[in-house]
């Protein structure tokens, strides 16, 4: 067994199908499914198991994939520092971004980054915050954006770089008994109807944290990943939302009522990255741009 059985493996894995693995390779597909088969006898398990027309990984396989990935990656920044290509301006850059982070923000700061870097290539995937660091983590993604606190970087050591935080807003129609109070306390809602998030968005575990303080668990009536739909829900009076103030300014006047909640429940956003990738000139080229063109904790989004 070597890398490039390893990364044969990969490989194959990601495109189901030995043809197209052997295509992005440009090697023989004999020469990978040779690979494939050291591997089998080596390690004694099947990895790959037919499903019709299309491979899938066995259990076994499945659950080495994350490892083996992390390893295949980890050596390709080695070639990167060993090769003498630190300072080089190319490359492949992988960003994770919540469905909560606007693209009005990033949208801009990505375009003028491909304008400095005109030869690195951009991969943009959209996940929840906890999946984007279990991403990091394993060496599948180069660097996220996640809503914090995130459980699952307490043991995965990942940087973080804070670059905006902003107060939870209780977002109801004209028409609630709440639309005329200044502020509102979440003893005093508890009991009334919330849209609210998905469980991979980390406010969700933050908002629920907050109500399981005070002894109470909301009265979720729908749940979505997906801010506009949130909103929409709330408009047609299904139910009120907790919602950071950035999203919360691009609402109608007209149609919702915005109350401060108190004591304030702040929603806090950074990047992150695992330090050990710096290495790959891609990540730490994207780290340093966004260092310098966001001041920490002052973003708008």
């Amino acid at each position: 067994m070597d890398i490039t059985h390893l990364t044969y493996f990969v490989t194959v894995a990601k495109h189901k199908s030995f043809t197209k693995a052997a295509q992005a390779l440009h090697v023989s597909q004999p020469s990978l499914s040779k690979a494939v088969r050291l591997l089998e006898n080596e390690w004694n398990t099947k990895l790959f198991k037919r499903c019709g027309h299309r491979i899938e990984l066995t259990a076994d396989a499945q659950a080495v994939l994350p490892q083996i990935e992390n390893l295949v990656q980890r050596f390709e920044a080695l070639q990167h520092q060993m090769s003498r290509d630190y300072d080089t301006e190319e490359g492949n850059l992988s960003l994770g971004i919540p469905p909560m982070v606007g693209s009005s923000f990033l949208s801009p700061l990505i375009r003028d980054f491909m304008k400095a870097y005109p030869r690195i290539s951009l991969q943009v995937t959209e996940h929840g915050s906890h999946h984007i660091a279990e991403l990091i983590h394993e060496g599948r993604l180069q660097v996220g954006f996640v809503s914090l606190p995130v459980p699952a970087m307490a043991d995965a050591d990942l940087q973080s770089y804070i670059f905006t935080k902003q107060p939870l807003r209780y977002v109801v129609t004209p028409d609630s008994p709440f639309a005329d109070y200044t502020s509102v306390t979440l003893e005093e809602i508890k009991k009334e109807p919330l849209v609210f998030f998905q469980q991979s968005f980390s406010l969700y575990d933050i908002i629920l944290g907050r109500f399981q303080e005070i002894g109470a668990r909301p009265n979720i009536v729908a749940q979505s990943n997906n801010w506009d739909f949130v909103t929409e829900l709330v408009k047609s009076g299904l139910g009120g939302a907790i919602l950071p103030q950035a999203i919360c300014r691009r609402l109608s006047g007209d149609a919702f009522r915005i109350i401060p909640i108190t004591p304030c429940i702040n929603w806090v956003l950074g990047m992150v990255w695992d330090e050990r990738s710096m290495i790959i000139p891609a990540t730490r080229l994207w780290v340093n741009y966004f260092k310098t063109h966001v001041s920490n904790e002052q973003s708008p989004l």
